[in-house]
């Protein structure tokens, strides 16, 4: 899409063409991850696994609640295309990657407080620990480059440049598998060579997405044109886009934390146990990511809406998008429901692992079903910039699953965590619906960032 003003109904073709790129370019992240899985997983000792697991999802958390970086972005980049501004396109990306980068520092010079902070939150064993620790350690060194990663996919995003987002992603994902494979079966290494994978190849995928948001930039301005330094820094509209990520910053911050809790929770249950769930993580985070795929076609169409002024319009693309995500997630239940027996003996060889993955993967087969009405929404509120009541209604969800995940984990063990998810996932759905007239009411009434 070079042309800037964003044309043309919301049929089956267009929220497909948005879609899909983003489904197969975020199914190569779980792949990444599930090859992860099954080359640590089969080194014959479940520390490894437990140990890449916790490493995995500390960085999960970071860069979840850092997600603020993507979403704001995304629905910034889409309102400004939706409002016929291509300095507002530009300015858009230029201020998330001045952001990354800042973030990226502090992170780099705090990963002792990092690494103390992930020890001191996990109950698994000291070996698991001291692996994880490895992990973190290496994998830190990438994190300029996974933000920058993060604010390109938003902005091409928004813009409906999904297939660029596809490329940008299969880059790091292929390069991922390839590091990984070759410093762990080829050179001997165990969790640091997988961390060193995963940074080495997102730095490639920086380099290669900034050549592309450049080739962007030539096609919205004229010859000649430079960023607009002293906009960029403009106190009104600095204070407007840190009020907007600040909300959405609180509110994936509560996300992670909460999914953190659950393999906080897990991880009291033994080894054995947080291993099977790492494993069986996989089926969320494969559904998550097919799923998003729409959740991001509702962000680019729903912001472009909001960018238009069009109430009318937002409400058929939060319609047409909904339709196909939900048809999507009963197929993915349904394809995990047969294959879930394969997959996890691909994932690792450890018998007692397998046997536990195997009694609760119906648990997290049904994670798509549970989670796509949320998913969804949480598209539609991003591209009307609905920063405030994702945060509320993430906060009333959270509130409700932290005490319940905890006394169902105690009464019920394994199943008892997994259900308490399903419930967390509703609950953000429902929470959600309740505001949501809200914010078509409101729509065109917010200020302008760009």
């Amino acid at each position: 899409m070079t042309a800037l003003a964003a044309g043309g109904g919301l049929g089956a073709r267009r929220v497909l063409a948005i879609a899909v790129p983003v489904v197969l370019s975020n199914a190569m992240a779980p792949i990444q991850g599930a090859v992860d899985t099954a080359v640590i997983g089969n080194l014959g000792d479940a520390a490894y696994l437990a140990g890449v697991g916790i490493g995995a999802e500390i960085f999960a958390v970071i860069f979840g609640v850092l997600n603020f970086l993507q979403i704001s972005t995304s629905g910034l980049s889409a309102q400004a295309l939706g409002g016929r501004d291509p300095r507002r396109v530009l300015n858009t990306l230029a201020r998330a990657l001045i952001i990354a980068v800042a973030l990226a520092a502090v992170l780099i010079a705090a990963q002792a407080a990092v690494a103390a902070g992930g020890r001191a939150w996990f109950q698994a064993s000291a070996e698991a620990e001291d692996l994880a620790a490895r992990y973190l350690q290496v994998r830190i060194w990438g994190a300029p480059a996974e933000l920058g990663n993060l604010a390109l996919m938003g902005w091409f995003a928004g813009q409906e440049m999904t297939r660029r987002l596809f490329q940008l992603q299969l880059l790091v994902s292929c390069l991922n598998i390839a590091l990984n494979l070759l410093f762990v079966l080829g050179l001997g290494m165990d969790v640091d060579g997988v961390a060193l994978g995963t940074a080495l190849a997102n730095y490639a995928g920086l380099g290669y997405g900034l050549w592309m948001a450049r080739g962007r930039a030539r096609a919205l301005m004229p010859e000649g044109w430079r960023p607009e330094a002293t906009r960029l820094l403009r106190r009104d509209e600095l204070l407007a886009l840190m009020a907007l990520n600040r909300d959405i910053f609180l509110r994936t911050l509560l996300l992670a934390g909460s999914f953190a809790w659950m393999m906080r929770l897990g991880s009291g249950l033994g080894d054995a146990t947080l291993a099977a769930n790492v494993v069986l993580w996989q089926f969320f985070i494969v559904a998550a990511y097919a799923l998003d795929g729409f959740a991001i076609a509702a962000e680019s169409l729903v912001g472009q809406a909001a960018g238009a002024r069009d109430p009318a319009g937002l409400r058929r693309a939060a319609v047409a998008t909904s339709v196909w995500a939900g048809v999507l997630a009963a197929a993915i239940s349904a394809a995990l429901l047969a294959v879930s027996g394969p997959v996890i003996d691909l994932f690792t060889n450890v018998a007692d692992v397998r046997a536990l993955a195997r009694d609760y993967a119906l648990w997290a087969a049904l994670t798509p079903l549970a989670g796509v009405a949320a998913f969804q929404l949480d598209g539609i509120f991003v591209g009307a910039t609905a920063a405030r009541e994702m945060r509320n209604a993430m906060a009333l969800a959270v509130a409700a699953y932290v005490p319940l995940a905890w006394a169902a984990t105690e009464t019920l063990g394994n199943a008892g965590l997994w259900a308490s998810m399903h419930a967390l996932l509703l609950a953000r759905a429902g929470a959600l619906l309740a505001v949501y007239p809200r914010v078509e009411a409101r729509i065109g009434l917010a200020p302008r960032i760009g």
